[in-house]
């Protein structure tokens, strides 16, 4: 299967990578869109692999034909790329978010049907044979009722995180265009989305939340914020949590812990593990094995006929719930007291600390001894 890779920098290397490594040798990478193609980290190993670069999808399009596009590049472009691919007949696989509005999404959803493709979005989770399985034995009443779902993350970020690319991390807008970039939208979706992916009704849709109470605040000097915590009220009366920072004194890699009637379901040290009442324990699987699995399943769907597990429709109730929290925000600054800084990074004090107690407690930072904002909203449905 013939493959074009739109973005070959930041994440875009996992995808080279995978790609030129023939992991799966049915894929056929046969043109790079880059137009920073100087400045990518693999720019040796493409044409060391005779791999054409092209400044612009409409030069690709000129002269080749893809069966499937890899859309990788800030999340502003992907409505009008992935559009695009579909209109010169490509099935897509865009990496998450969908982009950073619903219009946008609703836009790309349309196109799909009006092209007689589908656009996956590259939430890997969704995509791993761990949670899709934990989501079947869910469906299936056999963890009976969801009660409390409850994700924490604590990445430290460099200064240099957020100057990346063309000066669009962090921003509300860059010139007149919606970005929406923050914590929650990007770097930490992933962990977001999927305690909505679970919730779904089908394994193919996720759950909007009903109303949301947020506290955003940041530590860095950006236009949205670097550190939240979101309190979900689901439709079904259950609530999710999700509490994650850029600017903590600690590293934490993604761990939660979701509370059904029957069992309880734990993410910590790379396994999903679930104790039911009865003393049978079930264990699902590292959620961050085979990362790029999502290429290969969406290549097996365009030759199949089927779809992939997370399309535009199931990745826009993440879609929705980040219109209503960018358009509500209100953002605090952390006590300057607490702040500390070099030339690297930017860090707050005893904020990892803070966010384990909202994690145990299931509060919001102003309940837990951090002075912020509480903001509330209504999720827009879709």
């Amino acid at each position: 299967m013939n493959i074009l890779l739109v973005g070959a920098g930041g994440y875009g290397v996992k995808y080279v990578d995978f790609l030129l490594g023939k992991v799966d040798p049915t894929l056929t990478l046969v043109g790079v869109v880059e137009p920073y193609f100087d400045s990518c980290a693999r720019m040796e190993e493409i044409l060391a692999a005779g791999i054409p670069v092209y400044k612009s999808m409409e030069e690709f399009y000129a002269k080749e034909m893809a069966e499937l596009a890899i859309i990788c590049t800030p999340p502003f472009l992907h409505a009008a790329q992935s559009i695009a691919a579909l209109s010169h007949g490509s099935f897509v696989l865009c990496e998450k978010p969908v982009a950073p509005t619903l219009r946008e999404a609703l836009e790309m959803e349309n196109a799909a049907g009006r092209y007689e493709k589908w656009v996956a979005i590259g939430y890997q989770w969704s995509f791993s044979d761990a949670v899709l399985a934990l989501k079947r034995d869910i469906l299936a009443g056999r963890l009976g009722k969801p009660r409390v779902l409850k994700t924490i993350v604590s990445w430290p970020r460099k200064r240099s995180y957020y100057g990346r690319g063309v000066g669009w991390a962090g921003k509300i807008q860059k010139d007149g265009v919606t970005v929406w970039d923050s914590i929650a939208s990007n770097a930490c979706a992933h962990y977001l989305h999927n305690m909505l992916f679970l919730l779904g009704e089908q394994m193919q849709s996720a759950a909007t939340p009903l109303r949301v109470e947020a506290e955003c605040l940041r530590a860095y000097d950006i236009e949205t914020f670097d550190t939240c915590a979101l309190k979900m009220e689901m439709r079904e009366g259950s609530t999710a949590f999700f509490v994650a920072s850029h600017a903590a004194d600690e590293k934490l890699d993604p761990q939660f812990v979701y509370e059904f009637e029957k069992a309880t379901v734990t993410y910590f040290d790379g396994q999903i593990v679930a104790d039911f009442g009865d003393g049978l324990r079930v264990c699902y699987g590292d959620p961050f094995e085979d990362e790029m699995r999502k290429v290969s399943d969406c290549a097996r769907a365009v030759e199949n006929g089927t779809l992939p597990p997370c399309t535009v429709h199931t990745a826009s109730a993440h879609t929705a719930l980040m219109a209503g929290l960018h358009k509500n925000m209100t953002v605090a600054a952390f006590n300057p007291e607490t702040v500390s800084q070099n030339e690297e990074k930017i860090w707050v004090r005893g904020l990892c600390a803070t966010m384990r107690k909202c994690y145990r407690e299931t509060a919001l930072f102003s309940e837990c001894g951090i002075k912020a904002d509480k903001f509330s909203f209504a999720i827009e449905e879709i």
